[in-house]
């Protein structure tokens, strides 16, 4: 298949959705070198994609696979201008080949799909990370532009992807007759740690906005029965960290939590070979109920690290009981628990760890892209 698959946001960057997208597009080139994706994002690099592949991404660059950066700078609306260069980039590669499938994850990007769609009759997809068909929401977040585009658009493209099936049931309500699959995240390959249970850090990595929960974390840390048992926070900006380092300071736990600040992926997989326990203390908010598909569990998954995340459908969708162990949102009790639970038991964190490796095989990016394929073919 000739693939095209649009995002209108800056390329490279840390945002949650530059890596879904890239890895993902990257696992439908990978899966078969017959399929051709073009990526078209916003432009926020001087250097050539292929280098920033290898060094930001991790990815060998494959001939079947081109990014296109759009320039965005103007006096007018950055997103507006992406969108209509976008379109006629997609024009420009319609005439070089025969495209068979687009994707985009971009909401405002969904009237231009559309009108391809009937344009060209080539097979349109979204795949979904947000969701504004509630009317109420679009009020409530003034998102009432969204609104329209999903509701118009939606029903007449040929098929939406989604990475949880608690966002295809939300979905459904309000579009039962339109084509779904769920297709969740993964990761790029499995190393698996050895004497796992040696680790002495429980970790968490991603972004310390309120809505993570991880100050749960500390206020349960302190109150552990292990504390030669220590925290690694893999992430967070300059003052969100200050914000956590004053916390463990309150807490009398300074000496047992340690915080990076934002670092290259590279480092990532350095610090996750020092982590006993993931932590996924998402919180229960629409978002972080409906929406989320956190990055960090898969993280932990690639290298067999099992997880202690809140109780909530888009958490325990992806971990399983087979994986980890969960505690309800805001308690910080049960998080004290289920931490001294895990901990206190080898022959439970190893059951964990083995049944995480057992499943890498399906979590493989390269084997979401074949998922992906298969469904776009389908419709």
């Amino acid at each position: 298949m000739n693939i095209i698959y649009v995002y209108g946001r800056d390329w490279p960057s840390e945002k949650a959705g530059i890596s879904f997208s890239t890895y993902t597009a990257y696992g439908m080139a990978e899966c078969d070198l017959k399929n051709n994706v073009d990526l078209i994002f916003a432009k926020n690099t001087e250097l050539d994609y292929q280098e920033v592949l290898r060094n930001y991404f991790l990815l060998e660059p494959l001939s079947n696979f081109k990014v296109h950066l759009i320039e965005t700078e103007t006096l007018f609306s950055e997103t507006t201008k992406f969108y209509f260069k976008a379109f006629s980039k997609i024009k420009e590669l319609l005439k070089q080949k025969k495209i068979d499938a687009i994707i985009t994850r971009t909401v405002k990007f969904l009237p231009f799909l559309y009108m391809i769609k009937k344009l060209y009759n080539i097979k349109v997809f979204f795949e979904a990370h947000s969701f504004y068909l509630d009317p109420k929401l679009k009020d409530e977040y003034d998102r009432k532009k969204e609104y329209i585009y999903q509701k118009l658009t939606l029903p007449r493209i040929d098929g939406i992807i989604c990475h949880q099936s608690v966002i295809k049931n939300l979905y459904q309500e309000y579009i039962p007759d339109q084509n779904y699959a769920v297709i969740t995240y993964g990761f790029r390959e499995t190393t698996q740690l050895n004497e796992i249970w040696k680790n002495n850090y429980i970790g968490y990595i991603g972004s310390l906005y309120d809505d993570k929960g991880v100050q749960d974390v500390l206020y349960a840390l302190k109150q552990i029965e292990d504390h030669t048992l220590k925290l690694l926070i893999v992430g967070g900006r300059s003052h969100r960290v200050e914000k956590y380092c004053n916390l463990a300071k309150k807490l009398e736990i300074e000496d047992r939590v340690e915080i990076t600040g934002w670092v290259d992926r590279s480092k990532v997989e350095d610090y996750l070979k020092k982590i006993k326990i993931g932590l996924v203390p998402v919180r229960d908010t629409f978002h972080g109920r409906y929406l989320t598909c956190p990055t960090k569990i898969f993280n932990y998954f690639s290298h067999g690290i099992p997880v202690i995340g809140s109780n909530l459908p888009t958490v325990r969708e992806i971990v399983t009981d087979k994986c980890g162990l969960f505690y309800e949102n805001g308690s910080i009790q049960e998080l004290i628990e289920v931490i001294n639970k895990l901990n206190s038991s080898p022959e439970l964190l190893n059951h964990y760890s083995k049944n995480i490796l057992d499943r890498a095989e399906e979590l493989l990016f390269k084997k979401r892209g074949q998922k992906f394929i298969e469904f776009m073919k389908n419709c």
